[in-house]
């Protein structure tokens, strides 16, 4: 079929790369969308439109689990799409319809929490529009596209920002962010939709049950998975207020470049990984390399906010925003677990277990969710953040056996050790910058964070030759190692 690739000789390094790029426009945007957001609703709006949108990301991920399943099977090798795509566009069409029926019923009893109905409206349509767009865009990853299907998602955040601005031109604050997220993944899903040229044909009984076989694990997967990243928000959100929630999303968003180089290579690691397994080869190189980088980025942003977390929070979002100091601390540190883990979900979806995935989710979830209750209610955003903190550390060494006994080897590259000492040196550096020079504006910062960043990867290229390998392997992938002389 046409756009259809051979998924079991894809390059990691070039996928990842390609990927990479999406994910810094990705994150751009959504930075700015945020600090906007923040200066113009102020803390109460933001948290209230995210507590929103942490429901409603919270519900998309019954559609979502099986849409992760067609991304699947349509990775396999020799399979037509057509009649999974089908299957999935029934299933999103009638989970939105019931969803619709809910809201109706249930609103009364919920207007406390959402507001009036057109909030409900809107996160409703929010579920129905994500649900189109992922199932479109991994459709898309899965026969052969998973760096472009990125690049599909930055154009989503694109026009959901500009959608976003104009609706709150018009005035409709929390409300138009919703239905500008919605409007805009419309957009986006249908352009996905004519890139993937695949026509949805209706499924017949045998594709419906290759589908049942995978969902029935990647769809409590996804709800597990995404209950508990969004854990934090709800928790806060009822516990201890949407000013909490508020803090605590800004505070996120500045930690999301550690997750760069693990989420652009998930699609990616995912589609061989089940390519490879569907002819019985191996992934255990391909995870162990794939580990080498995860954490690339997630070690400097870790640093740098133990360095200077009043100057990031406080001159980036506002002088109201510097209360969420100590919480952009422990989110780098949460991220630093999170984005080592991720490589392992993605190889073990790819292998076919997602039975493995789901059980280290629950477990991670009861742990989780207790803890964060407890901890919440006695030491509010901090206490919260810190349980997530122990819940994802017990998920990377769950992983870490898991990994042992899959591929009879411990998955800690001597990499990670490499980039850990990078980043004690770029501490140093920026740690010494905060006390002899006075951060009071965005150029001085920027400028701060640039010496560190040049600091820590000097320090890596000096210190690790796998390093320079890998990046002249990923140049000469790009068909650039001729141009800067690799």
């Amino acid at each position: 079929m046409k756009g259809e690739k051979d998924t079991t000789s894809l390059s990691l390094g070039r996928e990842t790369a390609f990927a990479m790029g999406a994910k810094f426009l990705l994150a751009l945007v959504g930075f700015a969308g945020v600090v906007l957001f923040a200066r113009v609703l102020g803390v109460d709006g933001v948290g209230k439109y995210y507590f929103l949108l942490a429901i409603a990301k919270l519900t998309v991920q019954v559609p979502g689990g099986f849409s992760n399943a067609i991304k699947k099977r349509v990775s396999e090798v020799d399979v037509d799409p057509g009649e999974y795509f089908g299957f999935g566009v029934l299933t999103v069409a009638v989970y939105t319809v019931v969803l619709l029926g809910a809201a109706v019923v249930g609103h009364p009893f919920l207007r406390d929490q959402i507001g009036p109905f057109a909030f409900a409206l809107g996160a409703v349509g929010i579920v129905g529009s994500l649900g189109l767009f992922s199932l479109s865009n991994r459709l898309y990853a899965g026969i052969g596209n998973p760096g472009a299907s990125f690049w599909a998602d930055s154009v989503r955040s694109v026009f959901t920002l500009a959608f976003q601005v104009a609706f709150l031109l018009m005035g409709m604050r929390v409300l138009g962010l919703m239905y500008g997220l919605v409007l805009a993944t419309l957009v986006t899903a249908a352009g996905v939709v004519v890139a993937a040229n695949v026509r949805p044909r209706l499924p017949t009984r045998e594709t419906a049950a290759s589908v049942w076989e995978f969902a029935r694990w990647s769809v409590p997967n996804s709800l597990t998975q995404n209950l508990y990243m969004r854990l934090d928000v709800l928790i806060l959100g009822v516990v201890v207020g949407k000013s909490a929630v508020g803090l605590y999303e800004p505070a996120l968003r500045l930690t999301v470049p550690a997750g760069f180089i693990a989420i652009s290579i998930s699609d990616s690691l995912t589609v061989k990984a089940s390519g490879l397994t569907s002819i019985d080869e191996d992934v255990g190189d391909d995870l162990m390399n794939s580990l080498s980088y995860t954490a690339l980025f997630a070690i400097p942003i870790l640093f740098g906010a133990l360095a200077m977390p009043e100057a990031l929070m406080g001159i980036v979002f506002g002088p109201d925003y510097a209360a969420g100091a100590t919480a952009l601390v422990l989110l780098a540190v949460f991220q630093l677990f999170n984005t080592y883990r991720m490589p392992f979900d993605n190889v073990v979806d790819g292998m076919d277990r997602p039975d493995i995935r789901f059980r280290v989710s629950l477990f991670t979830l009861a742990i989780n969710a207790p803890l964060a209750v407890f901890l919440g209610l006695e030491y509010g955003l901090t206490g919260v953040v810190v349980a997530t903190i122990v819940a994802e550390a017990a998920r990377t060494a769950t992983y870490l056996v898991v990994a042992y006994r899959l591929f009879d080897r411990v998955m800690l590259p001597r990499t990670l050790l490499e980039q850990f000492v990078s980043g004690l040196l770029m501490f140093g550096v920026v740690y010494a910058l905060n006390d002899a020079v006075a951060i009071d504006g965005p150029f001085v910062l920027a400028a701060v964070v640039g010496v560190g960043g040049v600091v820590y990867f000097a320090a890596l290229v000096a210190l690790s030759s796998h390093f320079r390998l890998t990046v002249r392997s990923v140049l000469r992938d790009l068909g650039l190692g001729d141009v800067v002389g690799v």
